[in-house]
């Protein structure tokens, strides 16, 4: 875990917190920062990071592993989907060479997977020693996020930062990734607001 200038601790892949909802925003969300800005950190530096963020999301078995390609591939999934659901929220231009390179990816998932029994039922499946087995089971999580009407009619991007998420509350208000991080510091800014315009207050 690194430690900044400041002595604050910066999240890694075995630290950060999984706000998204769903594999394919946990992935968006490995980079830190505010819309538009450039980035402040990416969560994803190493090829043993993707290994540890795949597992954390339930995407990678206990004998994954990774390579730098993988986690180039990764990091251009990660981008290509980012343009995608931004573009859907509004928050940025319409993004049909995103969207194509989601397809390519999943195309790419499937043309090396296997569907053999899961259960009672069969699923997708890749070699466990393959480094890019945690690519391809994102690049067909976030297909399916694509796919489903229901689970985008529930996407938000955090009134914080640059995090997207679902929003499974009861009334589907949610404003913030996190409430114990972006929710409290929106709330400690509006305190600090208010107190400095009940002081102006009180000088006039």
């Amino acid at each position: 875990m690194g430690v900044t200038e400041l002595g604050v601790t910066e999240p890694t892949a075995a630290t950060m917190r999984l706000d998204g909802g769903h594999p394919a925003l946990d992935l968006v969300n490995t980079i830190y920062g505010q819309v538009g800005e450039p980035p402040e950190h990416d969560v994803l530096a190493t090829p043993e990071d993707l290994v540890t963020f795949a597992h954390r999301v339930g995407l990678a078995d206990d004998a994954a592993r990774s390579s730098a390609e993988a986690l180039a591939a990764a990091r251009a999934l990660r981008a290509a989907l980012d343009a995608v659901l931004r573009a859907h929220l509004g928050q940025g231009p319409p993004a049909p060479a995103g969207g194509e390179d989601v397809a390519a990816a999943a195309r790419a998932a499937l043309g090396s997977a296997d569907l053999g029994p899961h259960g009672a039922a069969f699923a997708w499946t890749w070699p466990e020693r393959d480094p890019f087995t945690p690519v391809h089971r994102l690049a067909l999580a976030a297909v399916g996020l694509l796919t489903d009407a229901a689970e985008l009619a529930r996407l938000h991007g955090c009134a914080g930062c640059c995090w997207l998420y679902l929003d499974r509350s009861r009334n589907g208000t949610r404003r913030w990734c996190s409430m114990a991080d972006c929710g409290t510091e929106a709330k400690k800014r509006r305190y600090v607001e208010r107190r400095r315009e009940r002081r102006g207050d009180a000088t006039r």
